[in-house]
């Protein structure tokens, strides 16, 4: 068993990260020359299994995800009028006056996905959207009391989205675990997508699967070792 803490470049500390926990399990699996296999590794967001299969990808059980409006949290609420029904396609007006169709979704750590018909990638695979314009306005809007993840998704086909993510506390990155995760969940609850579905990003590809046998939600992408060396402390 393992013990898992991020902390933000702004210094705050999120409840999970679904690539860094894939990191970590791949990370612990070669230096504990472990055969393919599972660990538990505990966040602030609960124990989150994580599975090293023989191919070198890593398989993590991010558990079910949060749909109450009230635990996401955001006070955005659904349309019929009951308050523990998915916020789906809420109108979000944000400051500059962009309104956005959003869909509030928890991983452990709050996350607000709008489904957007431009392009978020040029042809080259560079972002186009305005993130470091747009995300801010979602991060501290005041619909979300403890900030919130930003995810801006074009859906190329039932079994493949586009996203690009502004993460609270750190802004524009390449890639988001939960993210991708909560991405899928919108766009299965607005009727977009299929409950298995790749998630693109700037940074990969990630698997999603939301299994309706058990309602737990399953990611699927590498861990690659980048560099190693020795910090002084």
């Amino acid at each position: 068993e393992y013990t898992m803490r991020i902390y933000n470049s702004d210094g705050s500390e999120p409840e999970m990260c679904g690539n860094g926990i894939r990191c970590l399990a791949k990370f612990v699996s070669e230096i504990d020359n472990a055969p393919p296999g599972k660990c538990r590794v505990h966040t602030l967001a609960g124990v989150m299994v994580p599975e090293v299969r023989d191919d070198g990808l890593v398989t993590v059980d991010m558990g079910e995800p949060i749909l109450v409006p009230a635990d996401v949290p955001t006070t955005l609420r659904s349309d019929n009028g009951d308050d523990s029904a998915p916020a789906v396609r809420a109108p979000l007006t944000l400051p500059d006056g962009q309104t956005f169709a959003v869909t509030c979704v928890s991983m452990g750590n709050p996350h607000c996905i709008a489904f957007v018909d431009d392009e978020v990638y040029n042809k080259d695979g560079s972002v186009c959207f305005d993130l470091a314009g747009t995300g801010p306005q979602v991060e501290g809007n005041a619909a979300f009391p403890a900030r919130t993840n930003a995810e801006f998704a074009k859906v190329r086909n039932r079994a493949l989205i586009d996203m690009v993510v502004y993460e609270r506390g750190a802004g524009p990155t390449l890639a988001c675990g939960t993210g991708a995760c909560a991405t899928v969940v919108a766009g299965v609850l607005e009727g977009v997508c299929d409950r298995v579905c790749d998630v693109r990003l700037p940074g990969g590809t990630l698997s999603i699967e939301w299994r309706e046998s058990d309602n737990r939600i399953y990611m699927t992408g590498p861990g690659d070792r980048v560099f190693g060396g020795e910090l002084a402390l």
